[in-house]
Parts: C-alpha cells; structure tokens; sequence
C-alpha cells in the first residue's frame, strides 16, 4: 500500500459522520461527485469496501468502522491543534480560560489553577463562574479551555467532551470553636442531632453524606442548605453548625475562618475532574494543572 492519502480519509471521514455523500459535500463546499470519486479511491487503496449503500444513507462495513475509529482519532486530533493555534497568536502570551460551577468549592478552585501561575511562559488566566449547563455550552463553543466538576458532567447525546480525573481527597467536618471538644467527642456519633450546614440537594458531595449519614446510624438535623460554598463556611464560622470541607483545603478554611476540625467522614470522598473538548491534555497550563493536582491529591 502506498503511503495514506488523507485528504481521501477525510472525505470518508465527513461522509460517516454526516451519513450521506451529499451531507459530506455539504460541509465540505464540493459536488457529490467528488465525494464519491474520492471513496471509490479509497476503498481502492484499501482494497477494501468500506461502505453499504442502502436507501436510507450509507453504512459502514465492519472494515469500515474499524476505519472510522482511526480517522476519528487523527481528524480530532487535528482539531484540537487547529483550536489550540486558533488561540494563539504571534508575539502574544498564553492565555487559559477556565470555567468552574458554582457549586465547585472556591478554595479547591485556587488550588488547582495555582500551578499554572507558574509556568516558565507567562499566562494570562480568565475564570468565569456560571451554572453547569452555560459552562457546558462555553466548552462546546471553545469559548472556554476547559471546566472544574466534581462530577461528570451530563451532556447531549453526540456530545464530545472528556472527562479527565484529576484526583480526590477526603471530606471531613468543620465547626466554630464553642461546639467543637463536644462534637469531636465520639464522632460521628456525636452529629445526632447535631445541627449542619449542607449543600443543596443534588450536589455531589450531599448525595455522599447522606448516604453516609445513613450507614453511619445518625439523623443530623439539617439546619441550613447552601448552594454557594463560600456562604456555608462563612454560616459554618458563625454558630449555623458543623459542616464539611474537602481535605485539601482544610488548612486555609481553618485559618480563614477560625473554625476547628471535628472529624472526618470516612469513606466519602471528594473528586476532581477536569472537563475539555481534547481527548489528551495539550494546552501547557492545563497540563501544569493535572500534574499540580496529582501532586496535591495524592
């Protein structure tokens, strides 16, 4: 076989995706006929059928689909390099957009994007707090590089976004001074009862807990639900009850807000993806991220 002409494996590649000849031609602005000229190449170089041709559109073969799998690889690849280059112009520096949700702990937000600030290159660093679903939609668009969750996050069928997991840490419990020694006493038995400060129901982190609370045999009373983390801590530091922090940040919640460990939640863990269009991790200051988290989350 001579070498791969892909310009041949890109028509091919348009025509699976687009499932027909003429929605092939469409996105790439040539007539049907050479779409087809270029298949008939293909298959020739191959010597292989690559597709049926049936009434309803075009089906790949079994050879054929194994095809596609190698040609989604390359071409998305390539996407990925064209909207990275995309963003980077001559003489100007690095630039990183990151969107974290607003249920994503502030606190774990700084700490991953930290390594990034100190890259040989300089950077400039744009993060943007919005609902899941706008952050979502940003991603798609590459409007934004690339999206904190502590979950995976839900998206249309055919929707193409990876899910890179960052690391996870422990969850424990946190409380102003006055009920601190009591609550630390004979924890976690000693939350029954005991007033907490939540998030909302949903988030990750609560569907943990209760189902923790529940195998631990307590019924806390859920005084106050927070869907912003930084009002539950400020509550938490002012008497509104005990509540829980991701491990990683606990030092910095414990000194900003003079509050004091009680225990931790054994076996809820925490964990920390980050979500981008690109199937391998290429932008620089992501890559210092990923590999700043590991260090911190392991």
């Amino acid at each position: 076989m001579h070498h791969l002409n892909y310009q041949h494996l890109q028509y091919f590649w348009t025509v699976a995706r687009e499932g027909s000849v003429a929605g092939a031609a469409r996105t790439l602005g040539v007539t049907p006929s050479t779409i087809s000229v270029q298949l008939r190449l293909l298959e020739a170089q191959f010597d292989q059928q690559l597709f049926e041709r049936r009434k309803r559109g075009m089906q790949l073969t079994e050879v054929g689909r194994v095809a596609f799998r190698y040609a989604e690889s390359i071409f998305s690849t390539g996407e990925e390099l064209r909207d990275f280059l995309r963003g980077r112009r001559a003489g100007q520096p690095l630039r990183l957009q990151i969107g974290a949700p607003n249920v994503f702990p502030k606190h774990v937000t700084w700490r991953l994007i930290e390594p990034a600030t100190r890259l040989d290159e300089p950077c400039h660093i744009v993060c943007r707090e919005a609902s899941q679903s706008e952050l979502i939609e940003a991603l798609i668009l590459h409007q934004i590089d690339v999206v904190f969750s502590d979950t995976p996050l839900k998206t249309a069928a055919g929707t193409r976004l990876f899910h890179h997991l960052l690391g996870e840490c422990d969850v424990a419990f946190f409380a102003a001074p006055s009920p601190t020694d009591r609550l630390r006493d004979g924890f976690p038995a000693s939350l029954d009862g005991a007033d907490l400060a939540l998030p909302t129901v949903g988030t990750e982190m609560r569907r943990s807990l209760d189902a923790w609370f529940t195998s631990v045999g307590v019924r806390p009373r859920i005084a106050f639900e927070f869907d912003d983390l930084a009002l539950l801590k400020v509550a938490g530091a002012h008497g509104a009850g005990a509540f829980p922090v991701p491990e990683i940040v606990a030092d910095e919640v414990m000194r900003q807000y003079n509050v004091r460990r009680i225990g931790r939640a054994d076996g809820v863990r925490e964990r920390f993806y980050a979500v981008s269009a690109e199937r391998q991790i290429a932008h620089p200051a992501v890559v210092a991220i990923a590999s700043g988290a590991r260090e911190l989350l392991a």
